[in-house]
């Protein structure tokens, strides 16, 4: 298990390789910034049609999507951190459906939450890591948000919804292409935290991505793990706030841990914990 986890790592610096090393994530994010700004063809193209977005419509929306998440919350300045999590994710996400250019950043917010944007955006919040007790959790986590963005479950959802913030946004003509830019990022981020995505996506998204990291090499019950700390934290009256529209738009965490438990088993045992890395590189 050591050696499949060491060279799921190998590849993970391969991947991230491509997109100028592992040190350059905040430049990336900070391009995905400037190419919201400017209104593209392609941009303005999905904004007007309820089809299916195209590789480049998914990828111009991913980016004005991810830089508004970032200029909402954030980024953690931790560049360990941030090197780690990137590791830790692109070694599960070598055993994703789509082969998409995986980025995944430290939003800077106390809340306990992770999400997925088109284009292959993953965010995890700090709230989230100090909530997890070891790396398969986090490798858990970030393999639930991979599949969403690689089954495109979002954009599904809110093309299926003629009532969502996007749909919405479709009937609006924009006067300044600017305008229609911004329109498409706040509605877009307005779905991911109040639409309810359907059952069958978040079980998949939990069954899929529970097993992505076991292939990684880690301990198969990371996700069912932290759902129930999760639940732990929720159950409490101080954070009945904080954990509020998490537990309106997805299924109860008692659920999610029921139908997880067998795909656990079937996964079987073995696999790495490694919660002494994962302690180190959170300090």
């Amino acid at each position: 298990m050591k050696r499949i986890l060491l060279f799921g790592l190998a590849c993970a610096l391969v991947a991230m390789a491509q997109f100028g090393g592992l040190g350059k994530l905040k430049d990336q994010l900070e391009q995905a910034k400037q190419k919201a700004k400017p209104a593209t063809d392609r941009t303005q193209k999905a904004a007007e049609t309820f089809g299916q977005w195209s590789a480049d419509e998914e990828a111009a929306i991913g980016d004005a999507g991810a830089a508004k998440m970032i200029a909402m919350f954030g980024l953690v300045e931790n560049e360990k951190l941030v090197r780690y999590t990137n590791l830790v994710g692109a070694s599960v996400a070598q055993f994703s459906t789509r082969p998409l250019s995986y980025r995944f950043a430290v939003l800077d917010s106390d809340i306990a939450g992770a999400f997925a944007l088109p284009g292959g955006y993953v965010f995890i919040t700090r709230g989230a890591l100090l909530a997890m007790k070891n790396e398969a959790q986090l490798a858990g986590v970030l393999g639930h948000e991979i599949v969403h963005s690689a089954e495109r479950h979002l954009e599904k959802e809110v093309r299926a919804r003629r009532t969502s913030a996007w749909a919405m946004q479709e009937g609006v003509a924009a006067s300044k292409s600017q305008d229609l830019v911004k329109g498409r990022a706040d509605a877009l981020l307005k779905d991911l935290f109040n639409t309810s995505l359907s059952r069958d996506k978040e079980d998949a998204a939990d069954e899929q991505g529970t097993l992505n990291a076991a292939k990684a090499g880690y301990a198969p019950a990371g996700l069912t793990e932290f759902l129930e700390t999760l639940k732990g934290l929720a159950e409490k009256p101080e954070n009945q706030q904080m954990f509020g529209q998490l537990l309106s738009t997805h299924p109860p965490f008692d659920s999610r841990i029921a139908k997880l438990r067998p795909v656990v088993a079937r996964a079987g045992g073995g696999g790495q914990t490694l919660e002494e890395r994962f302690q180190a590189f959170l300090q």
